[in-house]
């Protein structure tokens, strides 16, 4: 009688993990808390949902959403896949990535030790409005011709509203093929929020990171969260009007990519948004993202 009774108690907290909505992220080694992670569900080989976790590492799944397979990704950790029915806790472990690290010396302080690239100082001709999941980037070449050591990155990014808006930043590398952004370069999330209304060049120090920028040069972008919630724990989806980029058209290239992360299209460079405002805005190039970054000289 009393195997039985374990055994049904023990089914009993199964079926409740199994149909919970709620999931943790976590690092597998350390059971640190893993924030703003991307999640991906998938009803069989569909997707179904996706979103980011909270600030503690937490996952809110609407309850009526039907899945049976979730996905979890964060820059520094192996993807995770795993299948509902193998739930056994309620806790995601993401494996760290093993990384060769480099040794770098930076000694730079003086301002005539940092030289700027990119598109940051350009003048303003329109703005794109932010959305959930999308990532845009921007090609920035490299005049040096040799590998330099990222001070920060540097973002025309605005907000409309109150409100506090998100970003992680993205550096990818140019496939050689298709000319768009390829391989990601950072090794972590760098997380960026945004607290109220605000119109302004961000600069965003990166350098505790030891980023390297490749002596070819590479994407700079960003990906949208979203709109963070009255308890500072959670993205929700934006109203058009809640964060901005500014764009400019100083580049002849076409070389300002967009991708919906949710959506698995591939990057689109931006002459269909040219071509979709061109009653309202006369671009003389290709729109481009005011993105650039500071590099150490030495």
């Amino acid at each position: 009688m009393r195997k039985k009774s374990i055994f049904i108690l023990s089914f009993f907290l199964n079926f409740l993990l199994v149909n919970s909505q709620s999931l943790f992220v976590k690092d597998v080694q350390k059971k640190d808390i893993i924030p703003f992670a991307n999640y991906f569900l998938f009803l069989d080989s569909a997707f179904v949902h996706g979103g980011y976790c909270s600030d503690n590492g937490k996952i809110n799944i609407p309850k009526d959403i039907l899945f049976n397979k979730i996905k979890v990704t964060s820059l520094g950790y192996e993807n995770l896949e795993v299948l509902k029915n193998n739930l056994s806790t309620d806790t995601l472990l993401l494996t760290p990535t093993v990384y060769p690290l480099k040794e770098v010396i930076i000694k730079a302080s003086k301002k005539e030790e940092f030289t700027t690239l990119g598109y940051s100082k350009s003048k303003r001709k329109s703005h794109l409005s932010a959305s959930k999941g999308r990532k845009i980037c921007t090609f920035v070449d490299n005049p040096l011709n040799e590998p330099k050591i990222i001070h920060s990155f540097l973002l025309r990014i605005g907000n409309l509203y109150p409100t506090k808006v998100g970003f992680k930043l993205h550096l990818f590398e140019k496939d050689t093929i298709t000319n768009t952004p390829g391989k990601e370069l950072l090794q972590q999330e760098i997380i960026v929020i945004l607290d109220g209304k605000s119109r302004k060049l961000i600069d965003h120090d990166v350098s505790r990171y030891n980023i390297e920028f490749p002596a070819k040069g590479a994407f700079v972008g960003i990906e949208w969260f979203g709109v963070l919630n009255e308890e500072n724990s959670t993205f929700k989806s934006v109203d058009f009007q809640n964060g901005y980029i500014e764009l400019n058209d100083v580049s002849e290239n076409c070389d300002t990519f967009q991708q919906d992360v949710f959506s698995f299209y591939p990057w689109k460079n931006m002459e269909r948004f040219k071509d979709k405002v061109k009653e309202d805005v006369v671009y003389k190039n290709c729109p481009t993202a005011s993105f650039g970054i500071i590099i150490y000289k030495d």
